[in-house]
C-alpha cells in the first residue's frame, strides 16, 4: 500500500474511533470493523462491491443479510470506501482502531519468542516485566525459533529486547575480534 493510501487509512482509523468513543461503544466498533474486513477479504464479496455497474442500492439490497448487526455507520464506512476504491484499506484502518482502543486501555502487545516453549510462570514473569518496562498491560503472543538456543527477545511495538544466547553469543565474538592485547 502506498504511504498516501496509508495515512488515509490511519485518518479513517482515527475518524472511526472519534465516533466510537461520542457514542461510548468501542467493542461494537471493533467487531463491526472486524466483520467489514472479513467480507472485503472473500474475493467474490469484493469484487461485487468493487464493481462501479451495480449500483449502491442494489449492493446495499443484496448484502443487507450479511449486514445484519453491523452498525448503520459502519455499514456507511463499507460503502463509501467501495465508492472512492478504497476497500483495501478496511485492513489496515481496522489495525489503527485496534491500536488505539489498546492505546485507551492501557494494552501493549508483546511478540515473546523462545527456543523452547515457556511455562506458564516463565510468561507471567515476562508479562510483569514488560509491564512494569513499559506502563501498560502485556499481552503476549509467544512464538519458537530454535535459533536463538536459549534466552527469549520480546517485541513490543517497535521495541526489541534480545535476552537470547545467540544474541550474547554474537556480542561476546565481536567484543573477542575488537580486543587489543
Amino acid at each position: 500500500m502506498a504511504k498516501s493510501a496509508y495515512a488515509l487509512a490511519l485518518r479513517y482509523g482515527q475518524a472511526v474511533f472519534e465516533i466510537a468513543a461520542e457514542h461510548q461503544n468501542f467493542n461494537t466498533w471493533r467487531d463491526n470493523l472486524e466483520t467489514l474486513v472479513r467480507m472485503v477479504q472473500d474475493k467474490d464479496v469484493l469484487s461485487f462491491l468493487e464493481n462501479p455497474r451495480i449500483s449502491i442500492a442494489k449492493k446495499r439490497q443484496v448484502l443487507e443479510p450479511k449486514l445484519k448487526g453491523v452498525n448503520p455507520m459502519a455499514v456507511n464506512l463499507l460503502y463509501l470506501l467501495a465508492e472512492r476504491s478504497g476497500l483495501g484499506m478496511m485492513p489496515y484502518i481496522y489495525a489503527d482502531y485496534n491500536r488505539r482502543l489498546d492505546d485507551l486501555r492501557g494494552v501493549a502487545h508483546a511478540t515473546v519468542t523462545a527456543a523452547v516453549p515457556l511455562s506458564d510462570a516463565e510468561t507471567a514473569e515476562i508479562r510483569e516485566k514488560l509491564g512494569k518496562m513499559f506502563g501498560k498491560h502485556i499481552e503476549i503472543t509467544a512464538r519458537l525459533d530454535q535459533s536463538l538456543l536459549g534466552g527469549v527477545v520480546a517485541r513490543v511495538g517497535d521495541k526489541v529486547i534480545d535476552g537470547s544466547v545467540s544474541r550474547r553469543l554474537q556480542n561476546l565474538k565481536r567484543e573477542i575480534n575488537q580486543a587489543r592485547l
